[in-house]
């Protein structure tokens, strides 16, 4: 038995070892990946059903709901993240660290001033605004509403400048180092979960308070932990802010922002509308079966997410044999995609029953068109990581502008109109996919053939 662990774990090791720099760095961040993904994975399902236990489920699904809200606050940074990680990244590859320094001081200066504003104007919003009408609750205390979500906000303000950390981490190809933070972030918040179930009684104010104060804590240690090590050379410093690279910074950052609009408009928007059309109740469901086969969708991201720096890395320094090579395999894996999900979809009854009991009721048709859903999301990922890692995105641009503009219509008229109830929400953003699973490949194509031209190579 010993020899046998020790020949296993040789050939794995051997594994991870074989190939060029950039392929070993890639293997090495999948497999720490997976193991922190799947545990935090884990985690998350366990907190789930005692979140839900102790707000029950109209409040359960207000939570849900307000931390959708995440992904439209996210687009006030107008795309500087995502421009701050190519940048980075093509600086990194020419071992250009003035220029790094540069993009990242300049980065975390707009960002603060952004964060700082963005409180501001949420503030007295916030305050005026009848949030129980809103969220279609009844009878509840309207100062419960108001005070989560200045807490909310304020959170997620802090966390919006230091979580700049893991763009860093991801540009220099090093996203495991980003999983690890998510994973103390699930377990200390499944901690504080376990104690409110135990000793305080139900609040959607402490489960924020709580979901809060750990992403921050833990970020600003990674801060301080990274930038006086790893990054000394480029740590953020008020005299490295430069406008001039600060507007090129913008110019590709504008283009990722306007992305992330309508990609928070194609899927952030539908636990409001389920909100608005049926009750928060009915949030839930929708969104234990998109938690359940999200467990896919994840594991594929966990593959996909090292490889946007890396196409990045390796398309400046002209590597395209490389870069094609890789989406071979990326669509080689699909396969094994397609495979998780039909298992997934014939065992979900007994899955469902055994984690959350009789307090959910999740129907096949929900299940199936969740299947269809992650699986044209994992295929039209595949183009967009390499399109997103070389910057060529007008057209990316142009295709989830036209899906975020028709989606809420469509998710009414389908949910309502056609009475197709929470189905019909996600069966509409399936239908918004389609653009861009036929467009996104054909731009690969001509991208790494030389015959990109006009919108295919903007």
């Amino acid at each position: 038995m010993k020899k046998l662990l020790k020949k296993t774990r040789d050939k794995a090791l051997g594994l991870l070892t074989k190939g060029d720099a950039r392929t070993v760095l890639l293997k090495k961040n999948i497999a720490l990946s997976l193991v922190l993904k799947g545990t935090g994975l884990a985690i998350s399902y366990i907190r789930f059903p005692l979140i839900l236990a102790y707000l029950g489920n109209m409040w359960h699904g207000v939570w849900l709901t307000v931390g959708s809200f995440t992904g439209w606050l996210s687009f006030f940074n107008i795309g500087l993240g995502n421009g701050l990680r190519n940048k980075l990244a093509e600086s990194l590859a020419k071992h250009d660290l003035v220029s790094a320094k540069k993009y990242v001081s300049s980065t975390y200066f707009v960002i603060s001033l952004i964060s700082v504003g963005l409180f501001l104007i949420l503030l007295p919003i916030i305050l005026v605004v009848d949030w129980n009408e809103v969220f279609n609750v009844q009878g509840a205390e309207p100062g419960v509403l108001k005070a989560s979500l200045i807490a909310f906000v304020g959170f997620f303000c802090l966390k919006f400048v230091l979580n700049l950390i893991r763009t860093v981490l991801e540009a220099d190809q090093h996203p495991a180092y980003s999983d690890m933070m998510d994973f103390f972030f699930s377990t200390f918040f499944l901690i504080g979960v376990l104690l409110l179930f135990k000793y305080a009684e139900a609040s959607l104010l402490y489960v924020i308070l709580i979901s809060g104060t750990v992403p921050v804590c833990i970020l600003t240690i990674a801060t301080f932990f990274f930038y006086g090590k790893r990054y000394k050379d480029f740590r953020p410093s008020i005299k490295y802010v430069d406008t001039k690279l600060l507007s090129s910074l913008t110019h590709l950052g504008v283009k990722f922002f306007i992305v992330q609009i309508a990609v928070i408009i194609l899927f952030a928007t539908d636990n409001m509308i389920i909100t608005r059309l049926f009750g928060p109740a009915d949030v839930v469901p929708y969104s234990a079966a998109r938690k359940y086969f999200g467990i896919v969708e994840m594991g594929f991201s966990i593959v996909l997410v090292p490889f946007w720096s890396a196409f990045t890395d390796a398309f400046t320094k002209g590597e395209i044999g490389w870069v094609r090579s890789s989406m071979r395999k990326l669509l080689r894996m699909l396969g094994v995609v397609a495979v998780a999900l039909i298992v997934m979809f014939a065992v979900a009854p007994w899955v469902f029953k055994m984690w959350l009991g009789d307090r959910v009721e999740i129907t096949w048709q929900l299940n199936l068109l969740m299947v269809v859903y992650v699986f044209i999301r994992s295929w039209n990922n595949i183009f967009a990581y390499f399109i997103n890692g070389v910057g060529k995105i007008k057209l990316q641009l142009v295709t989830a502008v036209i899906a975020s503009i028709i989606n809420i219509p469509l998710s009414i008229f389908l949910g309502r109109n056609m009475g197709m109830g929470i189905n019909g929400v996600i069966a509409a953003t399936i239908i918004c996919l389609l653009l861009g699973t036929f467009l996104h490949p054909v731009q690969y194509y001509k991208i790494v053939t030389g015959k990109a031209k006009g919108i295919w190579n903007q």
